[in-house]
């Protein structure tokens, strides 16, 4: 178990300067709370949570696509960068929610991230898009 997962699980907003890496193969979209895609097995996606980039407190959540490079981009980032901080924690989940914005203005506040874990391990994580409406959920 990393000491950043430690860190998330405990609620901590000061983590370790280390790297947790969710592997997803599998996704569903939800649209207002509808499962809008069915299950996207064979969809690799990484989910990675590590130190807040910039300093200060919380995390930076970035998601990677697995399978190839944005046409656009020519990057594999899906999701990139944010700014994130623990909002609420319970016995099996952690629930982030993004704070202050990137370097053109847009703000963060739309995103969030809410995980479930074993103790051991991350099991799904849930992309939340707030100001759209839209979820997906990363499966293993």
């Amino acid at each position: 178990m990393s000491l950043l997962f430690q860190d998330l699980i405990c609620g901590n907003n000061n983590p370790v300067d280390d790297v947790l890496i969710f592997e997803s193969s599998d996704h569903v979209r939800f649209q207002n709370e509808i499962a809008v895609s069915g299950y996207n097995k064979g969809c690799y996606r990484n989910i990675e949570f590590k130190k807040n980039i910039e300093g200060g407190i919380g995390y930076t959540i970035t998601i990677y696509n697995m399978d190839s490079l944005h046409p656009f981009w020519n990057t594999n980032i899906q999701m990139s960068p944010k700014r994130m901080k623990i909002v609420h924690t319970s016995d099996n989940l952690v629930e982030l929610r993004g704070y202050g914005c990137d370097a053109l203005g847009n703000t963060f506040a739309d995103y969030g991230v809410v995980f479930m874990h074993n103790g051991i391990e991350i099991e799904r994580v849930q992309l939340n898009m707030y100001d759209r409406q839209i979820s997906i959920v990363y499966l293993k």
